[in-house]
């Protein structure tokens, strides 16, 4: 009857250590997840304060243009100017999204939504190819 015991609260020693290793593995990865999260959610914020920079500079060249049209004219180098600044930013908006689409480790389904690994070939869900 001990050895029975005995290997009994052996296998649940291993379980156990097994099951600890599987929790450990698993927060690491929640860490990693939220670390992640937090840099995109950065990434995004960065984009919404350019755009909103870019609305501010075509209200600039809006200005600019009525005064034109009245007749107030020399305002071709503050436009050049200001068109330089809105494709300066949208050029940087372009870079960080392409930082986040490269960042991001999963991926959208373009045929059903579902959230796939970017190693998946096609979506588990509805069988749509995902490259």
């Amino acid at each position: 009857m001990e050895a029975n015991v005995k290997a009994i609260l052996e296998r649940a020693k291993a379980t156990a250590a097994a099951a600890a290793e599987k929790a450990g593995k698993m927060a690491d990865a929640a860490t990693k997840k939220a670390g992640d999260m937090a840099t995109m959610t950065k990434l995004n914020l960065q984009i919404f304060d350019m755009n909103t920079e870019i609305d501010a500079v075509y209200k600039e060249i809006g200005k600019i243009s009525y005064l034109t049209y009245v007749g107030d004219c020399g305002y071709e180098a503050e436009l050049a100017d200001k068109y330089a600044q809105i494709s300066e930013r949208l050029a940087k908006i372009a870079e960080i999204r392409e930082t986040i689409a490269n960042t991001k480790t999963s991926l959208d389904c373009p045929g059903c939504g579902k959230e796939c690994s970017k190693e998946d070939a096609f979506c588990s869900k509805c069988g749509h190819k995902l490259s």
